[in-house]
């Protein structure tokens, strides 16, 4: 699955979509709650994954998905999925701090990395209508 979104991603929200046809479930919400712990840590590996491989447009089109996703298990019951959550949200601050300095909204990147997971809450976007 991550190799095909990786490549394009527009497919990407039929996986949180309920299948009246078939009557199925959605796919990644049932996978944060299963049972196995090595699938929750395989879910929140690939999701993080995804976000930072995919282009810019993709990863903040489909991020209002996959961030609350990876939040979750970043209060799972065991330690190893915490972790790998935790692992994955520093990675996508990191790559959007990157994103930022890019589209010149960010000078410079900041050297410190507890600086760079929690730039986000310090920039002000303008507002068309000021």
């Amino acid at each position: 699955m991550e190799a095909v979104l990786l490549t394009c991603a527009k497919g990407f929200h039929l996986l949180f979509e309920y299948n009246e046809d078939l009557d199925k479930q959605p796919i990644i919400p049932s996978l944060i709650y299963d049972p196995s712990a090595l699938v929750r840590q395989q879910l929140f590996t690939t999701l993080g994954n995804l976000l930072c491989e995919w282009s810019p447009r993709d990863r903040y089109e489909h991020g209002e998905k996959i961030l609350p996703v990876i939040l979750s298990g970043a209060f799972d019951e065991l330690p190893a999925v915490e972790s790998t959550c935790q692992s994955a949200l520093t990675r996508v601050a990191d790559i959007c701090v990157h994103d930022l300095h890019d589209a010149e909204i960010l000078k410079e990147i900041p050297t410190d990395a507890s600086v760079r997971k929690t730039i986000g809450k310090f920039i002000k976007v303008k507002d068309d209508k000021s």
